[in-house]
């Protein structure tokens, strides 16, 4: 009889802990949100941020959404397995700063599946881009099935816009693509 109280006793504490841990790793999260401050550190928009300063798998900023909560994801330099394995990619093709900036994430099959729940984003949700030239705010603008060969979404544009693209379980020829205008 004791032995079962002391395995009861045991087994509350451990659920015990392990929803404070989940609390104070949510409220960390949100912390990190409520803490985010959007600023143009270039502080000139004519002043071309050369994608040259960038060598590859180099880790070029964070990327931050709430509604998914994704906290403060390192961005690597390149969307090959290699850096997909372990960060959010950039495309290479896509500006870093100003104008669209690209970016690909697996979402299932890896640790590394940070977009796993971008499809659960709506238009108007929140997207912030933190690299060392400031911190963007982007709002979700645009949610579409695009081929998998199609890469016009990643085209340069007039507007700084940030582009999401991830694979659509079971359908490899086609991707989700996100985009936000910056706000």
């Amino acid at each position: 009889m004791k032995k079962k109280i002391f395995i009861t006793v045991s087994i509350v504490i451990v659920i015990i802990a392990v929803v404070i841990s989940i609390f104070i790793n949510n409220e960390t999260k949100q912390k990190k949100i409520d803490d985010i401050v959007v600023e143009d550190i270039v502080n000139d928009p004519n002043k071309k941020v050369e994608q040259d300063e960038i060598i590859d798998n180099s880790v070029i900023g964070t990327l931050t959404i709430p509604k998914i909560n994704l906290v403060d994801v390192k961005i690597c330099e390149s969307v090959e397995l290699e850096t997909l394995a372990h960060s959010i990619g950039h495309f290479e093709s896509t500006n870093i700063y100003n104008g669209n900036v690209g970016l690909a994430s697996h979402n299932a099959g890896t640790k590394a599946n940070y977009f796993a729940d971008i499809n659960k984003l709506e238009l108007g949700d929140e997207i912030y881009y933190r690299t060392r030239y400031g911190t963007k705010k982007y709002v979700v603008d645009s949610i579409t099935q695009i081929k998998s060969d199609d890469w016009s979404k990643l085209k340069q544009t007039e507007d700084n816009r940030i582009t999401l693209i991830t694979c659509i379980s079971g359908n490899p020829n086609l991707r989700l693509c996100v985009q936000g205008v910056e706000k």
